[in-house]
């Protein structure tokens, strides 16, 4: 599973597998193009995680993984999203992701 965000604070969403979540970049560019006009860095950042993860858990180093977890889904700090998807400033293409 991948947790996608955009800026600094806005969850785009869950997604099962990388495609569906590309789609989801690629549709966002376009329909902020046709707002906009013109095209820049839209600083989307992902991280994959695991669903069966434990959140609470008696292993310490376990433990520490849960709540940076927790804590990157309620502040949205993005140095806990560790992937960045790359594009385009002039096309908005995505040039890396």
């Amino acid at each position: 599973m991948y947790l996608l965000i955009k800026g600094g604070g806005m969850l785009v969403g869950i997604f099962t597998d990388k495609k569906i979540m590309r789609m989801t970049v690629e549709a966002m560019i376009e329909s902020d193009y046709q707002k906009n006009g013109y095209h820049g860095h839209y600083h989307f950042r992902y991280i994959k995680v695991n669903a069966n993860d434990p959140w609470l858990t008696e292993n310490e180093e376990d433990r520490k993984k849960a709540s940076k977890a927790i804590f990157s889904l309620s502040t949205m700090h993005t140095e806990y999203f560790p992937n960045e998807i790359e594009t385009d400033w002039n096309t908005g293409k995505i040039l890396k992701f």
